[in-house]
């Protein structure tokens, strides 16, 4: 855990920082009453599983939390509580990070703690945690009473992970329940509500199974990794299939910019990408954080974000594609005939841009 250094006028983050390769970024905003230091168990947890965590202080802006999500590695996600959660929602909705995960929204009316004993029950019931809260010098204690900040009607186009506790007194998980029934099947959050879990969902008594949930959703955002449903045993496949493979990676790849190709309107997000082209969306956000970084696509954050071409679409070859998904256009042994093989395959997809994902015309 490190604290970075900033000017006089603002508290400094509080970053967790991963041994080996960054995944990718979540910036945490903290609840009512609550400091960086609450966060430090679940920082080291998502730093282990290779994610920097970065903790602004309550009192940062929100240029200041969109400038962490900008500087950060890999994909970016915003994560609240509580009133972090509302505030996070409303700047998604200006400034979409590539993620965004709520924890214990206070939307519904739920009870207000009469003392400090009511408080902490209301928040936790893992003793670890209730432990730190008591020995807080920081912890501020009733502000559960206090205002919360406005947020957006909908949810931001981004795919975005909610947590709360089954038995919440404060935020009721009825209100959060409906928010996941509203709007169209394809934008709905994934919720996860956490059984006998109260306030503080992060940091309750099943924060393990939290944490491993919201590994999970990173995993998806950030590398499309995920699970499929278990289905009849399929036929084993011949060894005499086509030795030739195009990944589902590089199909989506080329999916994607054949949609910014002829969406010359402006960027275009990946919602509607992953709506026209057919893309599982967490695939696709991890696929144009790949192009992105290959110098193919550029991105805008804001109301009027999303992907365009980062150079003219008869500049870009399907190689280059293949490079960005894949690391090389072929691997094959060394020797004959492999060798002309693959400069076959690279040759034939050097002389082919992309504009040809679009007009279907071929070389002669």
């Amino acid at each position: 855990m490190t604290t970075l250094p900033t000017d006089d006028t603002a508290p400094a983050p509080t970053v967790f920082t991963p041994a080996a390769a960054v995944r990718g970024t979540v910036v945490v905003l903290v609840g009512r009453g609550e400091n960086p230091g609450v966060y430090t168990r679940l920082g080291r947890r998502l730093a282990f599983d290779g994610y920097a965590v970065v903790v602004p202080h309550a009192d940062a802006t929100d240029p200041e939390v969109t400038a962490a999500l900008a500087e950060g590695a890999g994909a970016r996600v915003l994560l609240g509580s509580d009133a972090g959660a509302l505030r996070a929602w409303a700047i998604a909705s200006t400034t979409p990070p590539d993620a965004l995960v709520l924890a214990a929204l206070p939307l519904g009316t739920g009870d207000t703690p009469a003392d400090h004993d009511a408080e902490i029950a209301a928040r936790t019931a893992c003793p670890i945690h209730r432990q730190v809260l008591d020995t807080d010098p920081d912890f501020r204690w009733g502000e559960l009473s206090g205002d919360l900040p406005e947020h957006p009607e909908a949810l931001p186009d981004v795919p975005t992970l909610v947590l709360h506790g089954e038995a919440d007194p404060i935020a009721p998980v009825e209100a959060v329940r409906a928010l996941a029934g509203r709007g169209e099947a394809e934008h709905r959050p994934s919720v996860a509500v956490v059984r006998d879990g109260v306030h503080d969902v992060l940091n309750d008594q099943f924060h393990r199974i939290v944490a491993a949930r919201i590994v999970t959703f990173l995993e998806g955002v950030a590398k499309g990794a995920g699970f499929v449903e278990a289905g009849p045993r399929e036929a084993v496949r011949s060894r005499k299939a086509a030795p030739l493979h195009v990944s589902a990676r590089l199909d989506y790849a080329l999916r994607a910019i054949a949609e910014l190709i002829v969406d010359e309107a402006g960027p275009v997000r990946c919602e509607q990408i992953a709506r026209t082209r057919d893309i599982p969306l967490n695939s696709l956000v991890n696929i144009m954080i790949q192009l992105r970084k290959a110098g193919l696509v550029s991105s805008r954050r804001g109301c009027e974000g999303g992907y365009t071409l980062a150079r003219d679409a008869a500049g870009i070859t399907l190689a280059d594609v293949v490079r960005a998904t894949e690391g090389a256009v072929a691997t094959v042994p060394a020797g004959a005939p492999w060798g002309d093989l693959e400069r076959t395959v690279r040759e034939y997809l050097e002389e082919r841009s992309v504009l040809e994902l679009t007009t279907g015309s071929n070389h002669g």
